[in-house]
């Protein structure tokens, strides 16, 4: 990027992102993601092209299918967006305005999913397709579920994309189940949010929008809601266009160094061995000293990897196998069953049997 390009002021009196430098060199954004911001920005009266070189973007590259952005660029893109149509809240009309093939084959399998159940685990999977800064979990318990994200490694200004992805999928929500969908909480961490702003978000979702929460955005829809079927879906084409998904994503994740030790770790947790640092940088051919310094370097940490991976296995082996909860403890790396229910606990808030019955109500 050019020394010469001018950077936009920070917002004054508004929370600032954190220091783009902490942000790891291959984080990346969809570039179809940006081209539809871009659209929205135009029904603002703002040409967005300007505002892409500014910030030491190709507008090139909008129209190319696979292309990403830097996310650091694409941070202060957003800031400049909202310095130039003077709307804090235009994440939400992003999302408002988006159209789901704009998404690369996560969009379309989205339209093709059989419930809300399933687009709410799309989005979980893959949302790091949209940007490889957002970190998306899914939580379900017998009243509903809950699409919880987090941007990595700082933010955008307003918590913009956050914004963007929660607004979209309150869309996807409602068409594709033909009828009124009202969630029943939603979260946006926007603590110095106008009151102008929170009525702007809740007349949007019709419903109550906490914007004091932290640095964690979510959208929980009731239970039936999440387990009505949908009359357009299409287990050939969703599952087609998932795979497109996975491929896309493989290519991405190549320039993540976290992504590689993520591979490795899952690849001894299936074959039910030891996972430690010894271990992971072994099979990279690199000291366990330099994989800890690369892993700082991204932001990542060695034990928050393997945690969450576990955490998965056992979401997997209670929910989808009839291994026994020792069994399951042992398999991913627990020496004692005890630790395993004290993990689960942490983890999924109950017990290894509890959240075993929990996670068998709900469909998949």
């Amino acid at each position: 990027m050019s020394e010469e390009i001018r950077l936009p002021l920070p917002l004054e009196g508004k929370p600032v992102p954190d220091d783009d430098a902490h942000l790891p060199l291959g984080d990346s954004i969809l570039a179809s993601w940006i081209r539809s911001i871009c659209q929205t920005a135009r029904g603002y009266g703002v040409e967005p092209e300007a505002i892409l070189k500014r910030v030491g973007m190709d507008s090139s590259l909008l129209t190319v299918p696979d292309a990403r952005f830097p996310a650091m660029n694409v941070r202060r893109f957003w800031e400049a967006l909202i310095s130039a149509t003077g709307d804090e809240l235009i994440g939400l009309k992003c999302g408002q305005e988006m159209q789901a093939p704009t998404l690369h084959g996560l969009g379309l399998a989205i339209i093709t999913s059989h419930s809300l159940a399933q687009v709410l685990d799309l989005t979980a999977r893959y949302a790091k397709v949209i940007s490889t800064t957002m970190d998306a979990s899914l939580a379900h318990d017998s009243s509903g579920s809950t699409l919880t994200l987090k941007t990595l490694h700082g933010y955008e200004a307003r918590h913009a994309a956050l914004l963007c992805v929660l607004a979209f999928i309150f869309r996807q929500a409602n068409s594709l189940s033909q009828h009124a969908v009202t969630p029943v909480e939603v979260k946006i961490p926007l603590p110095r949010a106008e009151r102008a702003e929170i009525e702007r978000l809740e007349e949007y979702f019709g419903c109550a929008v906490d914007t004091k929460s932290s640095d964690r955005a979510s959208i929980r829809f009731a239970y039936n809601d999440v387990m009505e079927p949908y009359a357009a879906q299409n287990a050939m084409l969703r599952e087609a266009n998932e795979q497109v998904v996975r491929q896309y994503l493989n290519r991405v994740r190549q320039f993540s160094f976290t992504v590689r030790v993520e591979e490795e770790i899952e690849a001894l947790l299936r074959a039910g061995e030891s996972v430690r640092i010894p271990d992971v940088a072994g099979r990279l051919n690199l000291s366990a000293r330099t994989l800890q310094r690369r892993l700082e370097e991204e932001g990542a940490v060695f034990v928050h990897l393997v945690d969450k991976h576990k955490k998965q296995f056992a979401h997997d082996a209670l929910a989808h196998t009839e291994r026994s909860i020792t069994e399951i403890a042992y398999t991913i790396g627990f020496s004692d069953p005890s630790n395993f229910s004290r993990s689960c606990s942490r983890w999924f808030g109950c017990s290894p049997a509890a959240y075993r019955r929990r996670i068998r109500q709900l469909p998949t």
